[in-house]
């Protein structure tokens, strides 16, 4: 398909679309954006001759606008509002897993060449997911790359939450307090919070079953 650069003022975003990024997400995009450029083109479609909707990318658009953007890439699509829809779900849903093993590597070289600050703005790790995965390369790779091979011989699910602040904060200090458990429990497996979670939920099932 062909990349065509549309006037911003001719694209208005889609309200049909649910997906929302949080303050944070936003300033690391906009800092992509700074740095990088918009090197992924929007995807929207004409709705009369010269009118287009956002498919996929209307944070891209909301920020390219912000920056003083006067047009942006973008890929045109044939598309009626059913198609237009599915489509935008498909862009915002479907991703690859990464392989840990060689995620670490990436970041331990991106932080030997950068600041951790300047990594930090335009990945979406945290502080502490960071430095967890620049360690990971550093501690075994080797046997973190084979409990990364069995996890996916073993297909394992992966599982999404939204989380209001608090509840986040209720969260994270529930899961810090039986990491230590978790890792010991599982020095095989690349996913300690995920373990973590695990223990949680099997303690209280453990609860429910001793209670008369």
């Amino acid at each position: 398909m062909q990349v065509v650069d549309v006037p911003i003022r001719s694209i208005k975003p889609a309200a049909w679309n649910p997906n929302q990024m949080d303050g944070l997400t936003v300033e690391k995009l906009q800092g992509s954006i700074q740095r990088f450029g918009l090197v992924v083109p929007l995807v929207v479609r004409e709705l009369a001759p010269g009118r287009y909707e956002t498919i996929g990318g209307a944070h891209r658009l909301g920020i390219a606008g912000g920056m003083g953007f006067s047009k942006v890439p973008c890929v045109v699509v044939d598309a009626n509002d059913m198609e237009a829809r599915l489509l935008g779900q498909c862009l915002n849903r479907i991703a690859g897993d990464d392989d840990l093993g060689l995620k670490a590597e990436l970041i331990r070289e991106l932080l030997g060449s950068l600041p951790e600050e300047e990594v930090l703005k335009l990945l979406p790790e945290t502080a502490e997911s960071l430095s967890a995965l620049a360690s990971l390369g550093q501690e075994d790779m080797a046997r973190h790359l084979l409990a990364w091979q069995e996890a996916q011989q073993a297909r394992l699910k992966h599982m999404q939450f939204q989380l209001t602040p608090v509840q986040l904060e209720v969260v994270d200090e529930a899961l810090a307090r039986v990491m230590p458990q978790a890792r010991s429990a599982g020095e095989d497996s690349p996913n300690v919070r995920g373990t973590a979670l695990y223990l949680l939920c099997k303690r209280i099932l453990d609860i429910d079953q001793e209670t008369p």
